[in-house]
Parts: structure tokens; C-alpha cells; sequence
């Protein structure tokens, strides 16, 4: 029997105080997209997406990181083998401190409170975070695992592999920002696409293959 599928999208939104946030400009396509293409193919599929992301698409849905990684814990403690695809565009970073300099004055403001408008300048301070991808196997995952990888044409190909090394993943998407370099990464070496249509039916047949 097929196992199940999980297909995770969007971004999640990075709190700066009680009414701003940093977030990533994704929209979730490519995983609703992919997510139409396997179960076409009869395959059960569920998908976790950013609130911002395709909202007329029926999914589970997170706003931040710790629902995102809640969603996550949930559904792979219910299929530990299952595939999970992460498509999602997930912060690097979590916001250590927030300043707000006026006047003269300085402040400093939890995620909690609101930064008062007016301020000569405010300044945010990050600090790196885990990357969830590398927490899965901790959580109980033991299913097959495709990531993803968006960074410059240079270096995205090798970056995937990198990728794909450390975390055990079956292959994973390479994108570069310029949109020239488009293709499947995994074990036996790299596998180009023409364009985006292609590198989505590619996807489709590897995950459907693989699993």
C-alpha cells in the first residue's frame, strides 16, 4: 500500500513585536501543485502551509515557526514512514532583540510588546536557528525525505548535495534565483530540468516512484 505524504509549503512568519513580523516571499504553489499531481496519481497526500500561503487551498496551517514544527511533530508521530517533502521557505534565524533609538534614548522590546512608532531608527537583532529539516529523524521520521534548495546559480547545485548528504534525503530540488538552473539532485548525480513544468513532473514521478 502507497504510504502517506506530507508536502510542506509557504513560509512561516517571524515575530518582531506584538504587531510586526518578518516573513519570506512564498507562495505555496509548488507544493499545491505537486500536491494536485501525486494524488491524481492516487497517492494520499496532506499539506501543511504558511496562513499567507494559497488560502483557498483546504491544508493544515501554521503562522510561525513553533506551529510549523507542532504540524510537523503531529504528523510524523502518526506516520513515522511516511514521505515528507519540504518545500517551504523556513527562517534561519529567530529574533534575539528588538531596539528602537529616539531622541537619544534607547530601548529594548520583547517580541510581546509593541515598538512605538516615531523612532529615529529601529534595529533588529537575529540570531541563528536549527534547521528543522535536520530535526526530523530526531522527531521519529524514517520515511523517505526531498528537500529543497533556492540560492545562486553558482553554488545551488552543490549546495543541494551538500544537503542532501547531511540530512539522508532521497534528492532534493535544486532552484536557482535566476530560474536557470532547475533540477532533481539524488544519489545517482543531477538531473536537469528544462523549466519549471518540467522539474514539477520529474518531482511527481520520483516521489511516486520512490514511495
Amino acid at each position: 500500500m502507497p504510504i502517506p505524504i506530507l508536502i510542506v509549503g509557504g513560509a512561516p512568519r517571524l515575530r518582531v513585536d506584538a504587531v510586526r513580523f518578518l516573513s519570506v516571499a512564498a507562495s505555496g504553489d509548488t507544493a499545491v501543485a505537486l500536491g494536485q499531481a501525486l494524488r491524481q496519481r492516487g497517492r494520499t497526500v496532506d499539506l501543511l502551509l504558511g496562513i499567507m500561503a494559497r488560502p483557498e487551498v483546504s491544508a493544515l496551517r501554521y503562522e510561525g515557526r513553533e506551529e510549523l514544527e507542532a504540524g510537523l511533530q503531529s504528523w510524523v508521530g502518526q506516520h513515522p514512514d511516511g514521505v515528507v517533502v519540504m518545500s517551504a521557505a523556513i527562517n534561519d534565524y529567530t529574533v534575539a532583540q528588538v531596539e528602537r533609538h529616539h531622541g537619544g534614548q534607547f530601548e529594548v522590546f520583547s517580541p510581546g510588546q509593541k515598538v512605538p512608532s516615531g523612532g529615529d531608527e529601529v534595529v533588529i537583532r537575529l540570531r541563528p536557528a536549527s534547521k528543522v529539516i535536520d530535526r526530523l529523524a530526531g522527531w521519529g521520521h524514517r520515511g523517505p525525505l526531498v528537500g529543497f534548495k533556492y540560492e545562486d546559480r553558482a553554488t545551488v547545485l552543490a549546495s543541494a548535495e551538500a544537503l542532501r548528504r547531511r540530512t539522508g534525503a532521497v534528492l532534493v530540488v535544486a532552484n536557482s534565483l535566476c530560474h536557470k538552473v532547475q533540477a532533481l539532485v539524488d544519489a545517482e548525480g543531477i538531473h536537469p530540468c528544462a523549466d519549471r513544468p518540467a522539474l514539477l513532473a520529474a518531482l511527481t514521478e520520483a516521489i511516486a516512484t520512490r514511495s
